[in-house]
């Protein structure tokens, strides 16, 4: 499938308001909760834990004091969409990295939102 950065982030929009576009319910905001909930957690980092749903990974922050947990579509090549809701952001990346490059996207966003969390977003 491609995609533009503009179709992925009415995809990621799509998924952050539960399945409602322009106000329109185009998918089942009970599919979209379970999609973006772990029915399988897969790794342990030192900032929370990964898990994947149906099709979207998750990450569930270990911060007891501001959590901001997210999850995300990856596809080939470093293509991905990240959702905050607690932020209500969405964030789209095209990429072309070699496979031993692919999750630098993933990476960097992450590294942002630890950086947001421990500057201005703290003290909100």
């Amino acid at each position: 499938m491609s995609m533009s950065l503009e179709d992925m982030r009415k995809i990621g929009m799509l998924l952050l308001y539960n399945g409602n576009y322009l106000s329109k319910q185009l998918i089942s905001a009970n599919w979209i909760a379970q999609s973006k909930s772990p029915f399988k957690h897969v790794e342990a980092g030192s900032h929370g834990a990964y898990g994947y749903g149906y099709q979207l990974w998750t990450f569930e922050s270990s911060d007891s004091d501001n959590p901001i947990d997210f999850y995300f579509a990856s596809g080939l090549f470093g293509q991905y969409i990240f959702i905050v809701p607690k932020l209500e952001v969405v964030a789209a990346v095209k990429s072309q990295l070699p496979h031993d490059q692919q999750d630098l996207p993933r990476q960097f966003f992450e590294e942002f939102l630890h950086c947001l969390k421990n500057s201005e977003y703290k003290n909100t």
